[in-house]
């Protein structure tokens, strides 16, 4: 009886042991194909609404996402822009030593997150891309080199998918890796304010022609793993 009764107590304690293990490591979302169709992405690709851009149509988000693998974090968007706005990506990931915001972005430009900070940022206009990793020290952001593919719908809007190398971002331990992200269509700054036409998700303070005081403060982000 007791030699059973041990074996039971050993059993359970492993599978406790082994649950523990499953809460501290989230699993790893899924691997996609750079070639700029958003349809292998499934539940991971959110949309955004049509007619939400304080800018107009010619200036929206439609779709966004992000996610990773072992190797790579990825980005999605679908979006309309002119002129010299781009789509943009601020993202925080755990685990890495940002910065408190923007603030040493090469082209200017003035956000932070109301909780947690600036590890990487991306902007593209669909042909190409500017890329940065943010160091906690304050120093001027890395460029970081990335995988894009942009196509075109038939009306007009612009898709685009990057892979972005996780070991150039600081990330040691994908298992262990959480992300936040806010996508924004973003403008310059001026007269203290950071233009701003659109965001996913949706902030709740959107109001008049998308000048914001700087720098705008990001309150609301999306998560992978959702929590």
């Amino acid at each position: 009886m007791k030699k059973v009764l041990w074996v039971f107590t050993a059993v359970l304690v492993g599978l406790l042991i082994t649950s523990c293990a499953l809460f501290e490591k989230p699993p790893l979302l899924k691997t996609v194909t750079v070639d700029g169709n958003l349809s292998d992405w499934g539940q991971y690709v959110y949309t955004d609404g049509a007619t939400d851009s304080r800018w107009g149509v010619n200036n929206e988000i439609y779709k966004a996402g992000i996610l990773f693998d072992a190797t790579n974090l990825y980005i999605a968007g679908e979006f309309t822009k002119a002129d010299m706005n781009n789509f943009a990506v601020i993202v925080d990931l755990s685990g890495v030593n940002g910065a408190a915001d923007t603030s040493k972005h090469p082209w200017g430009r003035k956000y932070k997150f109301e909780k947690g900070d600036v590890d990487f940022m991306l902007e593209t206009w669909g042909d190409d891309y500017g890329a940065w990793r943010f160091p906690s020290t304050g120093a001027t952001p890395t460029a970081v080199e990335v995988t894009l593919s942009a196509t075109t719908t038939e009306s007009g809007r612009k898709v685009v998918e990057i892979a972005v190398p996780l070991a150039t971002l600081g990330v040691t331990d994908a298992n262990k890796l959480s992300v936040k992200a806010v996508f924004v269509l973003t403008g310059g700054t001026g007269d203290g304010k950071q233009w701003a036409g659109d965001f996913y998700p949706n902030q709740g303070f959107e109001t008049g022609n998308g000048g914001y005081p700087e720098p705008l403060v990001i309150k609301k982000t999306i998560s992978n793993p959702t929590k």
